[in-house]
């Protein structure tokens, strides 16, 4: 027989590649696996505490939104932050980040697929809540081969199981967010392809109703100023909205008393992102302006600046004795989110009612400050380098991280910012603090705006009540809107989900027993 060495190769080649698929499942498997334990001990190291379940006693279903961006980053250590860790008595939207946009394609795609649907976050929610209520235990273990998984999947079961009928938890909206600052290159190569748009537009709406969200929150950083991609933001919006209002249409027929999906988008909060935006076209088509107003300062600034700072303080005083800000007659825009809202309000005509007020549970920080010990202030100072404490974030401490060690806590009343400076190592850290938060909420009032939102929930201190910033905020604001008309509780979006989707969908199997458990069945 004739010799055939390639033959030989490929035969070689093939057991190579088999091999290495077997080695990345095997390490898969194993990697998860110890990530899951990982979840488990952590929780079953933790004090129990109650905050899922706390009766904030001031807060009622009212008129103010309170929202906290989830990123799906969050479960992994050393953050180890968990939708059950979050007391959603006090939240109306929980902004998950983030699904992420194929530049070359137009399709979107899970962000992280293990935390968003794979983990099996059920066991350690038992652990966490079997205290405060022992039904907990025996509801999930007596569903759970129907329950999905990850992070989406708690959420879902979250806001559909009655774990603790007398609290007021179950009530919040969840909304997909798309693309973010990492994922920012993606947008300008997706738009600028007819083909590529519809596939967006078309993988958003199937993505949105597969996962169960309740609406879509865009999230690109930022539009060139070059004529086109601000038009082309525009045209996403709208197209989304439009589509939108078709599956409605679907799922409830003629019918305008029904739920709504929600488009709300992650808004800059600086007049030069802020002017190249057709604003005033857009919000046809937006629900809800989530103004991002922090980062202000940071390592790319030239000097030391508070980086969530409400007002700018050089045209702006506190009136300690009469508690109020007396405004200079020198109108001068700076880095401050009272500029931001300004300019939506008066250049853009936004409805005040649509806009929500960004707050940071992060704080920025700088080292080697140039300062004296005289110092009050610590902003528009020579520094060199930034610190930090966030994993992976130079220049960021989480807000659970602050006060930085040896130092107290100050605010700056004009500015309202809290802060903290190390004149061992001549580090200043600006971030939002309660009492900066308090301020934040009288403001919302004040200037009737929708409500707030943190970014991100990993970074507030959801252990200690009288730490926490979404404690702080709901405190003050006593009236935090919650939703009885859920897109998800509706029996038609229920039907119309298993009919499309089939009964092996990500939420499918969990639906079924909801529509049992009403006497339905889809048709």
């Amino acid at each position: 027989m004739q010799r055939r060495p390639w033959l030989s190769h490929t035969v070689i080649i093939i057991v190579i590649l088999a091999s290495i698929a077997v080695e990345m499942c095997f390490y898969k498997k194993i990697f998860h696996r110890s990530a899951q334990r990982k979840v488990v001990d952590y929780v079953q190291s933790q004090p129990q505490q109650a905050q899922l379940v706390t009766n904030p006693g001031t807060v009622e279903p009212g008129q103010y939104l309170s929202g906290l961006y989830y990123s799906n980053w969050s479960p992994y250590s050393p953050r180890m932050h968990f939708p059950h860790d979050i007391d959603l008595s006090r939240v109306s939207h929980i902004y998950y980040a983030f699904f992420l946009v194929d530049g070359a394609t137009g399709a979107l795609k899970l962000g992280d697929e293990w935390s968003d649907v794979g983990m099996d976050l059920y066991k350690p929610m038992a652990i966490k809540l079997n205290k405060l209520n022992p039904e907990v235990k025996n509801d999930l273990e007596r569903q759970r081969r129907i329950l999905p998984n990850g992070c989406l999947g708690e959420l879902f079961y979250m806001r559909n199981a009655n774990l603790f009928p007398n609290r007021n938890i179950r009530d919040f909206k969840v909304i997909m967010c798309v693309g973010g600052w990492s994922n920012r290159e993606e947008f300008p190569k997706m738009v600028r392809n007819p083909k590529r748009v519809d596939k967006f537009i078309d993988s958003c709406i199937e993505t949105m109703f597969k996962y169960g969200f309740d609406g879509i929150d865009l999230d690109w950083e930022f539009p060139e100023d070059d004529g086109f991609e601000p038009q082309m933001y525009l045209q996403l919006a709208k197209r989304l909205k439009e589509r939108m209002n078709e599956l409605e249409d679907a799922i409830f027929g003629p019918n305008m008393n029904h739920p709504k999906f929600q488009l709300s988008m992650a808004t800059p909060a600086f007049s030069e992102k802020l002017d190249i935006l057709p604003i005033t076209e857009m919000d046809k088509y937006i629900d809800i302006w989530n103004m991002m107003t922090y980062d202000y300062h940071g390592e790319w600034s030239e000097k030391t600046g508070y980086h969530c700072n409400l007002y700018n303080g050089s045209t702006k005083s506190f009136d300690e004795t009469h508690q109020k800000h007396i405004y200079s007659t020198e109108s001068v825009e700076g880095l401050d989110a009272h500029s931001a809202i300004e300019h939506m309000l008066n250049v853009a005509g936004v409805n005040s009612h649509k806009i929500c007020l960004g707050m940071a549970a992060y704080g920025r920080g700088f080292t080697n400050v140039v300062a004296q010990s005289t110092d009050k202030r610590f902003i528009d100072k020579p520094f060199h380098g930034v610190g930090g404490a966030s994993d992976g974030e130079p220049g960021m401490w989480l807000y659970n991280q602050l006060p930085i060690q040896g130092t107290h806590e100050l605010f700056d009343p004009d500015y309202v910012s809290g802060f903290c400076y190390s004149s061992t190592s001549k580090t200043f850290v600006g971030y939002d603090s309660v009492e900066s938060v308090r301020f934040k909420a009288q403001y919302v009032r004040e200037k009737n705006l929708a409500g707030g939102f943190w970014w991100e929930s990993c970074g507030d201190d959801h252990a200690n009540q009288s730490r926490s910033l979404l404690n702080a905020f709901t405190n003050e604001i006593k009236f935090v809107s919650k939703f009885d008309d859920l897109m998800y509780r509706q029996t038609p979006v229920l039907r119309y989900y298993v009919n499309k989707f089939g009964n092996d969908a990500f939420l499918s199997p969990f639906i079924l027993n909801l529509l049992a458990g009403q006497g339905e069945a889809p048709h």
